[in-house]
């Protein structure tokens, strides 16, 4: 009997990049009033370590955008589930300052959250895989190269936000699909494939992050799909559902390969995403849902001060449903845990440049 899921989703959040890469009412461009309101932000908070205390709402008031924000914050929960934000002038700020205004903006749109066990909540994408050389003790954010598309690790991470500070050489873009437009292409194409994903797969986390959070590496089975409180969630964590299989806790099935390969082309198809630079200064909003997100390969520059860089946050929104339980990857006594570890080991400097 051929798979039927219980909801096919339509509308807004339903969309291929090669119809969106001919618009730009994705892109939201800083009008001068508004920066204007940014600049006296800044000047306020400047002698603040962005890396430290959070941007609270109301230290960084963004009143000439107010009616637009309402309408991205729609928009990313329930419409194409993304925005790019573009105008920061990158000579006017320093890294210090972009991280103020970074995180001032993300205070508009959710809750901050810890990224691990560093305790960071404004978090470095940098390749150190030249570094920090033991693949199991860094995040695929910390090593260079393409990176396929995917989901953070979901529970509480409602949005992934990214600002754009350096560029690598060549390359690097970034690359997102709707969840939902890879779900109907599934359902129309080869049905019995996608009932794979409801069924779910073995996840296991890194070792490094188990042990920083008290709890085994083997995360369990976990359904790539998901449809709860009206709302369809994707948990599409492709490395986690490989690396149970390199440590034997379970065995994919040829069908779970086939299923695999087609989410995959897919979600990484020409048609499908979205391919986008981020310029210095530039920042992205993503619905951590129902958007996939990617990288394209790029060439890096040797010198660790000069590599590609960009800052991220990962934000609850408390206003949405809560993830299915049986998605929830990384809860909040996941969080806490890291928190108090910080507490005790925090290092002067960010994770990178330790």
């Amino acid at each position: 009997m051929t798979f039927q899921p219980p909801y096919r989703p339509s509308g807004r959040s339903v969309w291929l990049g090669k119809d969106l890469v001919r618009t730009d009412d994705w892109i939201v461009r800083l009008s001068p009033a508004t920066l204007e309101e940014i600049d006296a932000a800044v000047s306020r908070l400047r002698r603040r370590n962005a890396y430290d205390t959070p941007v609270a709402r109301e230290e960084f008031p963004l009143t000439t955008m107010a009616d637009d924000l309402a309408r991205m914050r729609h928009e990313i929960a329930t419409g194409r589930g993304f925005f790019v934000f573009r105008g920061l002038d990158r000579g006017r700020y320093s890294d210090n300052e972009l991280g103020l205004i970074f995180r001032g903006f993300g205070a508009h749109f959710g809750h901050e959250l810890t990224q691990s066990a560093f305790g960071d909540r404004l978090g470095d994408i940098r390749d150190i895989s030249d570094i920090l050389v033991d693949r199991s003790k860094r995040r695929g954010y910390q090593s260079g190269g393409f990176q396929t598309a995917h989901t953070d690790p979901s529970g509480e991470v409602g949005i992934v936000a990214m600002l754009s500070l350096k560029m690598a050489m060549a390359g690097g873009e970034s690359l997102i699909a709707s969840a939902h437009t890879v779900h109907n292409m599934l359902l129309d194409w080869c049905p019995d494939l996608l009932g794979e994903f409801y069924q779910g797969f073995v996840l296991r986390r890194p070792e490094a992050d188990a042990e920083r959070m008290g709890r085994a590496a083997l995360i369990g089975n976990v359904p790539s799909f998901c449809y709860e409180n009206g709302w369809l969630n994707c948990d599409f964590q492709h490395g986690y559902m490989r690396r149970a299989a390199e440590h034997g806790d379970t065995t994919i099935s040829p069908k779970q390969e086939a299923a695999l390969g087609a989410f995959v082309a897919i979600s990484n198809h020409p048609d499908v995403v979205l391919k986008m630079m981020l310029e210095p200064g530039d920042f992205q909003f993503i619905n951590n849902r129902t958007i996939l997100h990617g990288r394209a390969g790029f060439e890096d520059h040797a010198a660790k001060d000069q590599r590609r860089h960009l800052y991220r946050l990962w934000l609850n929104v408390p206003e949405w449903p809560r993830m299915p339980a049986s998605q929830s990857t990384l809860v909040a006594a996941d969080m806490a845990r890291w928190d108090a570890l910080a507490v005790q080991h925090r290092a002067a400097t960010p994770a990178w440049a330790s």
